[in-house]
């Protein structure tokens, strides 16, 4: 494990949120995140400027392939995964050479990471034995964030892998690579001690032979143009032609990593590796991913390689409206044009019954209509099993402590409540799991007027255990980030946290402080799992597709369209034009969207299909006031 030496007078105590423990070496430390996990945190000698910043994405989208993974950035920080393992310099000088499969794999991952990162655009220019990490999950080249960020200096030591007179470039980085390859197979400099040789001296291959001495040959060629590239490299690795396309992406998606006051909390233990070889210890495992383009979803192409397993399957589960009821069936002011065959059943809605209230509604067990629940100001939402009714006062600090939310048994009509949080929190947005089993809703705190709101976090309630637990994902310092930013702004990115499709994550949208929108994923502690800075504001509250593989969001472009993006990676899938005004409920089937539209007091739920054509009006009303509210709540038939 690299050294961790104690800190200096000199040496801040934290970067953000992240309180540091040690010296990793340099500007780089050994920290601790809010969530409690190590990092590795690097200091910037300067903030970061636009260029750096959109290099900087590039080197977060190539990191998915054996480099540590950029966590989160600040004005004057990066914080990247913390790799606990030995140096491949220190490897060597304790054990000695590499040999056999061990040697093939360490040439494998870094030539997988190299490729990565110049398909991506980008350069390393310090390939060194001390930038080669022997992590628990397979060898990581290190240091790739380095040369898109401020005051970038290559250490003296590269000399003895990297002729000193040529300049950065993507053979350069390729000579420097089969350099290193050859230390760990002789456990020597292939040009000894004198950095002279390096630039006139036949490089030492000792007892290589076969394709890999041929290969590291070719690639130390004096002349950069005589040395193949990293992807050729791989291809000759590997022993076969074709799959390096399934393995490196593309393209990268266009994205812009901004720096953040105190976001990213623990990372994952295990992160997904979306296009990338995994080192297993019986041998080399390759994900065979495609490229990050994704398709135009008008009209839907036959679906496309995935970079990564998307997330399971719901369990199959028991339908809560089995038949459509009457058609037209009547709504409070309005009416429901369901159809027999349709994929969703409107199981509940809240809407202004007048000038000054709203009331909520749920459909009967036997879909024929619906029934008025709690009171004034109240939101309900049926469980996707038809089992719950979970029923909310979102304004109950206007009129008591704490919040109980009632529970009714649709099946005997038994109700209770379970307690949950006390003002000055308040809760939003429920939402129930894929499952049917746990209730989630989204906390903010509202102590103050409208423009002191801030997030908080999510509760999970279980109606099984009558239990509710709190979590807590936005501290301090992310708080007054977020007051500091535009007001207008905020409201949107208040939370309103969303299931992920197999029911073991959350996820809800965050704002930079360049006033952007993205996605953030947490596990159900609050831990970030991933976040995608560029998406923009996720659409409506049902914004993962029936699959679960793609989600939407608004306020991604500066035309109107509703934007669809991939849920694994982040990368864009097409997009749906719509009109000032169109909202989004969610998506109506595989190829279908369903917008909310309002015009001079009257609200309809229209059917658009991916070209934006509206192809039937599912649901009309018109409630009374200058300024109604409607809220309707679907589930999957």
């Amino acid at each position: 494990m690299p050294p961790v030496e104690p800190l200096t007078p000199h040496d801040p105590a934290s970067l953000g949120p992240y309180a540091l423990v040690g010296r990793l070496g340099g500007d780089v430390y050994l920290a601790t995140a809010p969530g409690g996990g190590q990092v590795a945190a690097r200091r910037l000698a300067r903030p970061l400027d636009a260029p750096g910043r959109e290099a900087l994405a590039r080197v977060w989208e190539a990191a998915a392939v054996g480099t540590p993974h950029i966590l989160d950035t600040g004005r004057d920080y990066i914080v990247s995964e913390y790799v606990p393992g030995p140096s491949l310099a220190e490897e060597i000088v304790e054990r000695g050479a590499l040999t056999g499969p061990a040697l093939h794999r360490l040439a494998v991952a870094t030539a997988t990471a190299l490729a990565s990162l110049h398909r991506a655009g980008l350069t390393h220019d310090a390939i060194t034995p001390g930038r080669v990490l022997l992590g628990p999950d397979g060898p990581r080249l290190i240091g790739a964030e380095r040369p898109v960020t401020p005051a970038w200096r290559a250490e003296e030591s590269r000399v003895l892998w990297q002729d000193p007179d040529e300049p950065p470039s993507a053979a350069a980085d390729v000579f420097a690579w089969a350099a290193v390859i050859v230390y760990a197979a002789t456990a020597r400099p292939p040009f000894g001690e004198n950095p002279t040789r390096v630039s006139y001296g036949a490089a030492d291959l000792g007892p290589l032979s076969g394709a890999l001495r041929d290969l590291l040959a070719d690639c130390l060629a004096d002349e950069p143009g005589a040395r193949p590239g990293a992807e050729e490299t791989l291809l000759r690795l590997l022993g076969h032609a074709g799959a390096l396309d399934t393995m490196l992406p593309a393209t990268a998606p266009r994205v812009v990593v901004a720096p953040r006051s105190g976001v990213s909390r623990t990372p994952p233990e295990k992160r997904s590796r979306g296009g990338a070889v995994a080192l297993a210890a019986g041998g080399l495992a390759l994900a065979l991913v495609s490229g990050a383009g994704g398709y135009l979803l008008a009209p839907a192409p036959a679906p496309q390689a995935r970079k990564a397993a998307p997330s399971p399957a719901p369990t199959p589960r028991p339908v809560a409206f089995p038949s459509p009821g009457p058609s037209p069936l009547p709504l409070a002011g309005g009416v429901l044009n369901e159809r027999p065959g349709d994929p969703l059943r409107l199981a509940s809605y809240r809407a202004s019954v007048s000038a000054d209230a709203t009331a909520a509604f749920a459909r009967s067990r036997d879909g024929a209509g619906f029934e008025r629940t709690g009171g004034d100001n109240h939101v309900s939402v049926v469980s996707p099993d038809g089992r719950w009714t979970a029923t909310i006062d979102e304004l109950f600090v206007a009129s008591g402590e704490r919040l109980d939310v009632e529970f009714t048994d649709r099946g005997s009509g038994r109700r209770f409540t379970v307690p949950t949080i006390a003002a000055p929190l308040s809760a939003h947005h429920p939402a129930w799991s894929p499952d049917g089993t746990r209730l989630l809703l989204s906390l903010w705190i509202t102590d103050g007027g409208p423009d002191d709101i801030v997030p908080f976090g999510f509760v999970v309630v279980d109606p099984a255990t009558r239990a509710a637990t709190v979590v807590e994902t936005a501290n301090d310092a992310d708080r007054e980030a977020f007051l500091a930013a535009d007001p207008e702004a905020r409201l949107g990115a208040l939370p309103a946290f969303r299931w992920t499709p197999d029911g073991r994550a959350v996820a809800t949208a965050y704002l930079t402080p360049e006033g952007r929108f993205g996605v953030r994923f947490h596990d159900l502690t609050g831990r970030v799992l991933r976040s995608f800075h560029w998406v923009g504001l996720p659409a409506g509250p049902a914004w993962f597709s029936p699959d679960g593989q793609s989600f939407v969001t608004t306020q991604c472009e500066k035309r109107h369209v509703f934007c669809v993006w991939d849920t694994t990676t982040g990368a864009r899938r097409g997009g749906v034009p719509s009109a000032e005004g169109d909202g989004l409920i969610g998506w109506f089937d595989a190829t279908h969207l369903l917008f909310s539209r309002e015009k001079k007091g009257e609200y309809r739920a229209d059917v658009i299909d991916f070209s934006g054509e509206t192809t039937r009006t599912l649901v009309e009303l018109d409630p009374p006031g200058d300024d109604p509210l409607v809220q309707l709540f679907f589930l999957r038939s």
